[in-house]
Parts: C-alpha cells; sequence; structure tokens
C-alpha cells in the first residue's frame, strides 16, 4: 500500500503546478486552493483546468489531491450577510473539486460568539449544503484549535453535529495541532490511545479521512493555532512516529502545512523517516 503523504503546495501558474510541485518535493498526495483563498467571489473552473490537472496526476503518479476552502468562511457567522457569501463560496467550492475529481474539501468550522448560536447556524449551514452539493464529494469539517469563539475544538461538538446530521458525506480532518492546542495530547502512547477511543466512541473513526500534519509552537489546551515545523514543537517527534506507525490511519492522506514552505522537503523527509523507524 501506497503512503499518501505530502503538502500544501501552490497552484500558481495553474492547478496542475501544485501536482508538478509536490512530486518534486516527494509527496504522494498534495493539497490546494481551487481558487484564491482570500477573496469571495465564486468562481468555476474550465474544462481544459480539469484535463491539466488530470493529466499531471497520470504524468506524476499522484492521484490523492485533497482542496482546502478559503479561509474567510464562516458558516456560522453571526452576520447574515457573511454567513451568506460563506455559503455561496464553499458550495462553489464543493462544484469545483466534483468537477477537478477532488474528493475532500477541508473547511474551517467557523465562529460565534455565542457558542449555543453558532451551532444552530453551523447544522443550518451544513444541513443546506447537503441538499445542494453536488455527488463525488466530501465536506471534510477540519478539528480547530478552539482560538476565539471558534467552534468545534472539541469532539463533542463534531458529536453533536453528526446527531444532528448522520450524513456519510461530512467526514473530518484532523489537525495535529489544532488537536494539541485544544488538549489533547498525542505525545505519549498512553494518552494518544485514549484520544482515539475518545474520538471512536464520539464519533466513529470511520469519518477520519484526512489529516494535517503540523507541530504546535504553543503548549497543550492553549487554545492557539500557531504551527511548527515537525518535530520542533510543543508536540515533538514522539507524537508523529506514534501516528505514522498506527495501522488505523495508513491509508489516509497526511498533509503538511507547517510555517516555510522552504522546508517542506525537510518536513517530508522527517514524517518518511519515522515510518522506517518502526
Amino acid at each position: 500500500m501506497q503512503r499518501l503523504i505530502g503538502a500544501h503546495t501552490s497552484t500558481a501558474g495553474g492547478l496542475q503546478n501544485a501536482v508538478y510541485e509536490g512530486k518534486r518535493l516527494g509527496c504522494t498526495a498534495v493539497q490546494i486552493f481551487t481558487a484564491s483563498p482570500r477573496q469571495w467571489k465564486p468562481t468555476d473552473v474550465s474544462d481544459e483546468q480539469a484535463q491539466k490537472l488530470l493529466a499531471a496526476e497520470q504524468e506524476t503518479g499522484i492521484h490523492c489531491v485533497v482542496s482546502h476552502a478559503a479561509y474567510l468562511i464562516n458558516l456560522a457567522s453571526p452576520d447574515p450577510d457573511t454567513r451568506r457569501k460563506s455559503y455561496e463560496a464553499y458550495l462553489a467550492e464543493l462544484r469545483r473539486c466534483a468537477k477537478l475529481g477532488i474528493r475532500y474539501a477541508v473547511v474551517h468550522m467557523g465562529s460565534h460568539p455565542d457558542f449555543e448560536t453558532g451551532m444552530q447556524l453551523l447544522i443550518e449551514s451544513l444541513r443546506n449544503l447537503l441538499a445542494e452539493m453536488p455527488d463525488g464529494v466530501c465536506i471534510a469539517m477540519e478539528t480547530m484549535a478552539g482560538q476565539g469563539s471558534a467552534l468545534c475544538y472539541r469532539l463533542e461538538h463534531f458529536a453533536r453535529l453528526l446527531d444532528a446530521l448522520p450524513d456519510e458525506r461530512l467526514v473530518i480532518c484532523a489537525d495535529t495541532c489544532h488537536l494539541f492546542a485544544a488538549g489533547y495530547d498525542l505525545r505519549a502512547e498512553e494518552t494518544y490511545r485514549a484520544v482515539w477511543e475518545e474520538f471512536d466512541r464520539l464519533i466513529g473513526l470511520s469519518r477520519l479521512q484526512v489529516w494535517h500534519l503540523n507541530d504546535s509552537k504553543k503548549p497543550l489546551g492553549s487554545r492557539v493555532d500557531r504551527h511548527e515545523h515537525i518535530g520542533e514543537g510543543e508536540l515533538g517527534a514522539g507524537a508523529f512516529r506514534l501516528l505514522l506507525n498506527d495501522p488505523t490511519f495508513a491509508a489516509l492522506p497526511m498533509l503538511i502545512e507547517t510555517p516555510d514552505e522552504k522546508r517542506f522537503a525537510e518536513d517530508l523527509a522527517k514524517l518518511w523517516g519515522y515510518i522506517a523507524d518502526a
């Protein structure tokens, strides 16, 4: 079985260039933005763009491409206009993914100053998206660090969403930095196993379909989202060794979003080396 390990690579000059850059870095999977992550305007992708991306996948052998939706999106926003624009932007993302053959569209879970109201708005947005989204794509809900008024930094929050919306197209993207900042300790085998037992009890491990691998600049439970290079933060190498050698997750894409893209090759080499340690 080929391990799917990679990075968020640049689409400058065309979506296909992210795949070629991934190949150069030694990736077997990549994450991309299918459109600008910092603008609202929903855009479409052309047949030519889709064909070029497919050709790059065939040429490089990198067939696992994950998308990350725009950072502006807040499906739980207290502002109705922002919530509407977020909905339209993410629905456009899902439609682009369907056209490009991308299965997972990772999205941040949004924020609201009142948790209960925010969760209800988020559930409403997700319910409407599930009714409108195209076939062949999944909403990959990212675990959050809990910074500010962010929602979905505890596993119980996702359990609540999935209890309201038990749809198989809702899956989880687990971010190591965010989990750690939210209070989930992945550093020692005992606490690592306890986290996944809790995850399985509350959500079900089969829901976890995508990984973001990032070390954390800030300590356990800080609720501050600051990525660090692999093995150089508060998580340390041990957490990544446990994760990379866990057969539960061996088939899933694992993608880095570490701070300096010039060091992606270094971070990726560490991850591949941790597998070899097993």
